[in-house]
């Protein structure tokens, strides 16, 4: 702003005025530049401005962050539990990917509960199984913990070993299962109460007649459809000719 400028410049030249005419001079005198002290100077003045967000702006950005959302796969599993002296699957959604050890650790901890799990009970005390080996060969070995596997009565360790038989075989890409104790091979009773040899195979046929009588209905009929062999029946056409006689 300029206006004080020109009046402490006007102020000095009336001084400088007042003064000459004290001693009588009526002439006015010129101020040099140099005696102004920079009195001519402009003074600039700057403002810094700050933009704050609006609430409006936050909410969006709120608003976009708690939109978003992970989706876990999930797996439909069948787990096997007794009901008197037979076998009844039970279906549960695992999480991730079902390995078989994942599978088995399921069966180890869940307990059936609901409609479906009136009835129900495991012969499976936990901390049972100590590692499930499956190289992807379609056998899987499964160690069990002697001192765990010496807590079933012999009596029910025929269906014991038919739960994680069956649980394992309705897998994709298993068809036997091994066994061994705290490492060493183990004989397992079968189905039909015959020992396997140690560490011997056993499959979903040696444990079948432990299966409910409509599980095994539904197990023969999907079995059934999945290996009867489509037979393409020829075109209708005449009959081949038929080859000369060879008597004279």
């Amino acid at each position: 702003m300029r206006r004080p400028v020109i009046a402490a410049a006007a102020a000095v030249v009336a001084l400088g005025a007042t003064a000459c005419g004290v001693g009588g001079d009526s002439q006015l005198q010129t101020i040099d530049q140099e005696d102004l002290l920079g009195l001519d100077e402009t003074t600039t003045t700057s403002t810094t401005s700050t933009t704050t967000p609006t609430p409006s702006s936050v909410a969006a950005v709120e608003s976009t962050v708690a939109g978003t959302s992970t989706t876990i796969a999930s797996e439909s599993v069948a787990l096997y539990f007794v009901d008197g002296a037979r076998l009844q699957p039970i279906t549960i959604s695992l999480a991730g990917t079902a390995t078989p050890s994942r599978v088995i650790q399921a069966l180890l901890t869940s307990r059936p509960s609901g409609q479906l799990g009136i009835g129900l009970r495991t012969l499976l005390p936990p901390g049972l199984v100590n590692d499930v080996d499956a190289p992807g060969t379609g056998e899987v070995t499964v160690d069990l913990v002697g001192e765990a596997f010496n807590r079933i009565d012999p009596a029910d360790q025929r269906i014991a070993i038919g739960q994680i038989v069956m649980t394992l075989v309705f897998r994709p890409g298993i068809g036997q299962v091994r066994f061994t104790l705290d490492g060493a091979p183990l004989r397992v009773p079968r189905g039909d109460g015959l020992q396997s040899e140690p560490g011997g195979a056993v499959s979903f046929n040696d444990y079948e007649s432990l299966l409910d009588v409509t599980e095994v209905a539904v197990t023969t009929t999907e079995t059934t459809a999945a290996t009867t062999p489509v037979t393409t029946q020829p075109p209708v056409g005449p009959a081949p000719a038929t080859p000369p006689s060879s008597a004279p």
